[in-house]
C-alpha cells in the first residue's frame, strides 16, 4: 500500500524552506518615551502630595489655610504614587535587563 501524498508532503519538507535568519530574530522593542515620562511626573506629584500632606496631618505645617486639606492630599498624593511608581519600577527594571521585564509590559499611548 502507498501513500503518495504523505511521501510527497515528507519530500517537501526535507527540501528548501526558504526561511530566512532575520525571521527569527525579535525585533528591538520602541521605548514608550510618553508613558515612562507620565509615570515619572504621576511618581513625583504622588511624592509631593504624600509628604505635604503628612506634614499638614501631623502639624508640623499648621497654616490656617491648609489644616483641612492634609487628609486629601494624601488620598491624591497616594493614588499618583502607586501607579507611578509601579510603572518607574517597571522601566527601571526593563532598561537595566533584568529577566522578565521588558518595555512592552509598559503600555504606550501610540497604541
Amino acid at each position: 500500500m502507498k501513500f503518495p501524498r504523505r511521501a510527497a508532503r515528507f519530500l517537501q519538507l526535507n527540501g528548501q524552506t526558504h526561511f530566512t535568519e532575520g525571521q527569527f530574530i525579535a525585533p528591538t522593542p520602541q521605548l514608550p518615551w510618553k508613558s515612562i515620562a507620565l509615570a515619572a511626573l504621576l511618581f513625583i506629584i504622588g511624592i509631593v502630595g504624600l509628604v505635604i500632606g503628612s506634614l499638614l496631618n501631623v502639624g508640623i505645617l499648621d497654616s490656617p489655610d491648609w489644616l483641612d486639606k492634609g487628609t486629601p492630599l494624601l488620598v491624591l498624593g497616594a493614588l499618583c504614587f502607586i501607579p507611578g511608581a509601579y510603572h518607574v519600577g517597571l522601566a527601571y527594571y526593563a532598561y537595566q535587563e533584568y529577566d522578565g521585564y521588558t518595555f512592552d509590559q509598559i503600555p504606550d499611548f501610540d497604541d
